[in-house]
């Protein structure tokens, strides 16, 4: 670590102070060699000026060429974690020994970490049809009779390399974070209590954390030494993801995370639940104002458990792993990743290649019932509920960002989750299909209830039409695009109309106030989500051939008022803030444009053209109703902490100052000013009020970092 000079400043690393550099005396790397692909020659020399002097070799440039990263991937950094963190007794810094070979040059080095002691392969998928192994797999035991020693019975894990000190030190800074893994897992348990996982709910969650627990205890208990303890846990860590994991039908929840536990795509998996659950907690909640001894600041931590997962990611991608713990972990960084920048950001879609890589190599695209007839119930049906989110997720960003899916069903055999509680997942096999005899014949739960397995299954069918919606708007072609349009409407509601019973939304029923309950929530969820489809599939006729149908309009305000229908029957603020949120700015925002839209275009043309037939009156000051409470809940609901903040506060600036004009035109009230965020001056005069009638279009005329949102051409 930097260490004080006589004039009371902190000493540079040596790649800075040779290269006359500043430095910013991070430890144990500091951001400058970090950032330039010198990490494994930054060290801080306790009196630099006392080395023997040698012929230092000839440098080009006084700013190093940045050095390309393998796998791809960005390089994330524990700012102040170990020196901001540490509990007393442990080390304020961690030093990394000098090099022992000074003349290896950078591009040396870099080409020996592509240059494995092991070839490290992956093994060919469910249908590998010309792998030589898959070929000579079903003859392998014959040949083992016939000739012993010939064909090993399995074959050999490639290790990962341990002859890199950094990684083994990078790997004792994430691994003492651990001393709070019963804090992180009391956080975690909140957002639990407000919004269950996707497919890790509280028994799976709770399990993972005991084992993680345990793994740390053993290791630094009674040890004079932490540092030398977590060094030793490091290397075995590194070892053990190069390996499979072993499984057995009777294995039960704690058997199963003991074994996954030393691995860093599980310990990554913690920091990315953290780090999702983050979102979901109070600044003012009593974990971080009375029981934080380590005074740690949510948005520090957030960015410690983000960090901690992406350097996870990377280890795992080292070591060439395919295992479930990790497409859990890629799954719930995307998420969290999603939450921290919004899904427009370029890291989310990279790291959704990397899902859908994980996904095709591991096998959760096929179903297999040799193999599930081999595995713990549970784990079964975690692979369903993964799959699942990992499908939906890809075809949401997808309609987001415009461009083709990565994980078509059409290579995919992706079956309906079981409508089960966790509590009934985690049950040996024999008592999980005596839970199934309590489902109805299409597999949904007979008490009616808003759970999980709803959830997920509802998302995976309009997950499935999104794929034709998406191939549709994608389509180089036009022709024949209203029939089929009209024949996917037709489809989505036919779809609709086989749910449950207790899934079934009617608009008159809703008006008229017979939704009010938390138990309506069922009806809402599936109301929305089948409605969007059908906001996509009008919104597609607008964008490719120019038709506005009635049948936008209508979409869109049944979309609005139903999002504020499910916001009514919420109670618990913590709990709406976790489930409106993403609905608010990614379904409702765009349909409020629409509506907006509408309005102004109304508007304008009766001042032009006074005998033009205009909305009904009882329609259109529903609709301005409407959208000045869907105005005052997306700026209450999304918090500034939010990836999509920003959009949130700029489309509620735009709505504000058309309805403004639409209600007052004689007398505009001026915009009310929106604090935390950095808008120009000047952003809304690219929006031509009284001539660009399409809202979404203003989407396109801002200067995202990426890609517009639902940009379809």
């Amino acid at each position: 670590m930097a260490t004080p000079r006589r004039n009371g400043r902190l000493s540079s690393c040596e790649p800075c102070r040779k290269s006359k550099l500043r430095c910013d005396h991070q430890s144990p790397i500091c951001g400058r060699c970090l950032c330039h692909g010198q990490a494994d020659r930054c060290f801080y020399h306790p009196a630099p000026l006392t080395q023997p002097s040698a012929r230092a070799p000839r440098v080009v440039s006084r700013r190093p060429k940045r050095q390309p990263r393998p796998d791809n991937q960005s390089v994330f950094r524990l700012d102040q974690t170990i020196s901001g963190t540490a509990a007393p007794g442990q080390p304020s810094g961690l030093r990394l020994p000098p090099l022992t070979d000074e003349g290896d040059t950078l591009p040396d080095q870099h080409i020996a970490k592509w240059t494995p002691e092991e070839k490290q392969t992956l093994g060919p998928g469910v249908l590998g049809l010309v792998s030589p192994k898959d070929i000579f797999r079903e003859y392998e035991d014959i040949l083992r009779v016939e000739e012993p020693g010939s064909l090993p019975a399995t074959v050999p894990t490639t290790t990962y390399p341990l002859n890199d000190p950094n990684q083994v030190l990078l790997g004792i800074q994430i691994l003492s974070h651990l001393q709070k893994i019963r804090w992180f897992y009391e956080i975690i348990e909140l957002k639990n209590k407000i919004s269950l996982g996707w497919f890790l709910g509280p028994p799976l969650t709770r399990a993972l954390c005991d084992s993680m627990e345990q793994m740390y205890d053993c290791a630094v208990r009674n040890s004079q030494d932490t540092h030398a303890s977590l060094a030793l846990l490091s290397r075995r860590i590194f070892v053990n993801t190069s390996k499979d994991v072993r499984t057995h039908p009777t294995m039960n929840v704690s058997e199963y995370f003991d074994s996954i536990t030393p691995r860093w795509e599980t310990i990554g998996l913690v920091f990315a639940l953290l780090g999702t659950a983050l979102f979901h907690t109070p600044d003012d909640d009593p974990i971080f104002t009375h029981r934080n001894p380590w005074k740690l600041e949510k948005r520090q931590l957030r960015n410690i458990a983000t960090a901690i997962g992406e350097i996870c990611c990377q280890f795992c991608n080292g070591a060439g792993t395919t295992s479930d713990s990790f497409c859990w972990l890629m799954t719930q960084q995307i998420v969290l990743l999603t939450s921290m920048y919004g899904d427009s950001d370029y890291r989310v879609w990279q790291k959704l290649g990397d899902l859908s890589t994980i996904v095709y190599a591991f096998g959760l695209h096929q179903s297999d019932e040799d193999i599930e007839e081999k595995l713990p119930f549970f784990l079964v049906e975690i692979r369903k509920r993964v799959m699942v989110c990992a499908y939906a997720i890809d075809k949401e960003l997808a309609t987001s960002l415009g461009r083709p899916p990565r994980i078509c069903s059409r290579y995919c055999v992706i079956p309906l989750p079981l409508d089960i509680s966790y509590e009934k997942m985690i049950l040996s096999r024999s008592e999980g299909e005596e839970a199934v005899q309590n489902l109805d014949a299409n597999g949904w739960n007979t008490e009616g209830n808003l759970t999980i397995g709803v959830r997920l299954r509802i998302v995976l069918l309009t997950s499935l039409l999104r794929e034709n919606i998406l191939e549709l708007s994608l389509s180089p072609t036009t022709q024949d695009i209203l029939p089929k349009v009209e024949k996917l409407i037709q489809e989505s509601r036919q779809t609709q109309q086989e749910l449950p019973s207790f899934l079934h939304w009617f608009p008159e029923e809703a008006a008229a106030g017979a939704y009010r309950f938390t138990r309506d929530e069922g009806r809402a969820f599936a109301h929305i989500e089948f409605t969007y489809q059908e906001f996509l599939l009008h919104r597609i006729l607008l964008k490719r051939v120019g038709i506005s149908s009635q049948g936008l309009f209508e979409s869109s305000l049944e979309l609005v008022t139903t999002l504020l229908h499910t916001i009514s029957m919420q109670t618990q603020p913590a709990h709406l803030m976790a489930k409106m949120s993403w609905d608010l700015c990614y379904m409702g925002l765009p349909a409020a444009g629409i509506l907006t839209s509408k309005l102004l275009s109304e508007h304008t043309s009766q001042i032009s053209n006074p005998l033009s037939t205009p909305l009904a009156t009882n329609v259109r000051w529903l609709t301005i109703q409407k959208l000045n409470i869907f105005v005052s809940h997306l700026t209450f609901l999304v918090s500034p902490h939010e990836g999509s903040y920003e959009i949130a506060q700029q489309g509620a600036k735009f709505i504000r100052r058309v309805l403004d004009r639409i209600i007052s035109p004689a007398c505009l009230q001026p915009d009310p000013l929106v604090p935390d965020i950095e808008v120009s001056e000047n952003w809304l005069d690219v929006c031509d009020l009284d001539g660009n009638l399409d809202f979404v279009a203003w989407f396109d005329n801002i200067h995202w970092p990426q890609d517009p949102l639902l940009n379809f051409t």
